[in-house]
């Protein structure tokens, strides 16, 4: 658990205990209390709608630091980083939710398996030698241009397009995936926090899926003579070849491409 969950339930601990003395004190106006006098107390506050309260106002803080750890853990894997950044511009204006995150890994690791791994140990890699010169004068958008976090990005986009053979099919079955809205949110290795059923359901269409796609896909056809020449050397074939049939599917699904 993150130090803002444990100073969460910290809190919430702080606060039923205080809540729960200032109860006793109110029942008996500061006489002793023996233990059958506690117990009928402890009945009494389980079943009063001010625990209730501050059940529900603990259960809404906790996701919401759950939620802001997930966040700070993303932001410093420089994979996730990397396959998050080409939706940069649709989270900033809001035609795409950063909520689609969590099931985009969790497809990212269907596709890629074990490789993952690799590919992950191969970003860091990169990244502790752009930060090694000085750390101060680094900035993620040296880690996006450098070559090498390219070719990372073109390897998963590869295998994004190869699982995309049955077209229709996957983009429904990538559409169900975005849609999953889990039941619980881990707050660390082995504990959860259930999800309000109120809670408003994650909007992933066919609409998301294109705007999503062209995002990712879209700049292998404007690629600089430099970057053609380096996918070249490691795939031994064209952009054009690798992405060709997927991005003909797309445009023909009217990706804006």
């Amino acid at each position: 658990m993150s130090a803002a969950g444990r100073a969460e339930m910290h809190r919430v601990v702080d606060r039923l205990l205080a809540d729960f003395l200032r109860l006793v004190a109110e029942r008996h106006r500061g006489a002793p209390v023996d233990g059958e006098q506690l117990r009928e107390a402890a009945q009494s506050f389980a079943a009063s709608p001010q625990l209730n309260n501050l059940l529900s106002e603990a259960h809404q803080r906790f996701m919401v630091s759950a939620e802001m750890e997930l966040i700070r853990q993303r932001r410093g894997d420089p994979f996730q980083r990397l396959l998050a950044h080409p939706f940069s511009d649709l989270f900033a204006d809001g035609s795409l939710s950063r909520d689609i995150l969590s099931n985009y890994f969790s497809f990212l690791h269907l596709v890629l398996g074990d490789a993952r791994d690799t590919l992950t140990e191969h970003c860091n890699t990169i990244l502790r030698e752009l930060k090694t010169p000085d750390s101060l004068a680094f900035s993620w958008d040296s880690f996006y241009e450098d070559i090498r976090a390219k070719l990372i990005l073109w390897t998963v986009l590869a295998r994004i397009a190869e699982s995309f053979r049955r077209f229709d099919a996957r983009r429904d079955w990538f559409i169900g995936l975005m849609q999953h809205r889990p039941q619980a949110i881990s707050i660390s290795a082995n504990s959860f926090v259930p999800r309000p059923q109120a809670e408003d359901p994650q909007i992933f269409g066919v609409e998301e899926f294109k705007i999503m796609f062209a995002a990712l896909f879209r700049p292998l056809r404007g690629m600089s003579r430099s970057d053609a020449l380096a996918f070249e050397r490691h795939f031994k074939a064209t952009a054009e070849h690798v992405f060709g049939a997927l991005l003909n599917e797309l445009e023909a699904a009217g990706a804006p491409l």
